[in-house]
């Protein structure tokens, strides 16, 4: 029971304490900035997580309901690839429609002045922090915008449906709380 559950909302034992970890972490070196960032800067919210097949396309399509602004990559994909079948599946009975998303490899992105790169977990943070330097972009946690905040959001890819609702539900929580920021930074 107990095992079925934290599977259900951590996607494994591995996931529980990845997520544990990382909290303390980011609790630890007041990690306040990778949620703050100075929104007079930011253009443009892209998330960021490996394979750009399950978490920052869910991110990214939930976003466009409400700015244009938006972009996804993968630090380690093949760009052209569709998302994951089950991540497509668990979107669709959510409302969101990933049949048409495409990955895009971090090599053949187009970065910009102003990007917000919104990575889903702490250790993404060294992959795409010498991009930021080079495009004067920032770079921010995601799930520290869910509720409640989490410095990890555990990658679903190959496990169980359930957890692939829970993550969803937290990039949910995230996206929402980001993009409300977002939208009330640019009205001024």
């Amino acid at each position: 029971m107990l095992l079925r559950r934290i599977n259900q909302q951590y996607g494994s034992y591995r996931g529980l304490v990845r997520l544990l970890l990382a909290n303390m972490r980011w609790r630890a070196t007041n990690g306040q900035a990778l949620r703050h960032p100075d929104w007079q800067q930011v253009k443009r919210l892209v998330f960021v997580c490996q394979g750009n097949i399950c978490r920052s396309p869910y991110a990214h399509y939930l976003a466009l309901q409400h700015t244009k602004d938006v972009a996804s990559l993968g630090y380690a994909t093949a760009t052209g690839q569709p998302a994951y079948p089950l991540a497509i599946k668990v979107a669709k009975s959510r409302g969101i429609d990933l049949s048409a998303h495409r990955t895009t490899d971090i090599s053949d992105f187009n970065f910009a002045k102003g990007d917000l790169l919104l990575v889903m977990e702490d250790r993404h943070l060294a992959k795409v922090q010498q991009k930021a330097l080079q495009h004067q972009a920032q770079v921010a946690l995601l799930g520290l915008w869910a509720s409640p905040a989490a410095a990890l959001l555990y990658d679903p890819h190959s496990l169980s449906e359930p957890y692939f609702h829970s993550c969803y539900q937290r990039i949910e929580s995230a996206v929402s709380a980001l993009v409300s920021e977002f939208l009330q930074a640019q009205r001024g």
